[in-house]
This record gives structure tokens, sequence and C-alpha cells, in this order.
């Protein structure tokens, strides 16, 4: 994970793991036999927001945790056939710069 930029979905319910406080997760493709880290385009950069087309919108400044919205979002989270993230098949990209790619698993769920 050194020195590497990572997708994260910022501003969840503030969680205390081992000591440090966490608002974000990193997003990753699981298959059953690994999981991998989700990749930005190349040029990306930190901070960075990651859009779908068919879904604009704007985001909310903290997620209700009662809403369990990314509970509700998680099933329609995947894979393509090219590796691709995408939200009820579409792509989940940075504007003008490209998708975002699990780097091996096609066809799986993001957690």
């Amino acid at each position: 994970m050194k020195d590497r930029i990572a997708v994260f979905m910022c501003n969840l319910k503030p969680v205390k793991m081992r000591g440090v406080l966490s608002e974000g997760m990193i997003m990753c493709a699981t298959g059953p036999d690994k999981t991998e880290v989700l990749v930005p385009p190349a040029d990306a950069a930190i901070g960075d927001r990651v859009t779908v087309d068919e879904y604009p919108g704007t985001p909310d400044a903290q997620l209700n945790p009662k809403k369990k919205i990314w509970e509700t979002l998680k099933p329609d989270v995947r894979t393509n056939a090219d590796r691709v993230a995408t939200y009820k098949g579409a792509a989940l990209k940075i504007e003008g710069k490209g998708a975002v790619v699990a780097p091996t698993l096609a066809d799986t769920q993001i957690s």
C-alpha cells in the first residue's frame, strides 16, 4: 500500500480501529481467492472525485449510518468483464482521466 494512490469511499460514520479514527474505506475487488485494491487512472491525483455519468449528484457531507446506504449500494458495485469498476453497469471514472479498474479480477463484487 505504501506510495500508492487508491480509491476510497469517504464520509462514512466515524469508526475507531486500532486507536485510529476512520471515516472512509478503501475500495477493493473481492474474489473467492484474493482481494485487490482498485486502481485509479495513472494520472489521477489525491482528492480526485470518482463519478458515474449515469448517476450525477452531490455527495452527502456524511452518510447516515442508520440508513445503511453502503449496504444498499453494495450489490450494484462490481467489476465488469473488462475489470472496470461499475455501479449498476455504469463505469466509475475520474473525469478526463479514465476508469477505475481492478488489476485482474473481472465480474466480481467490490467492497
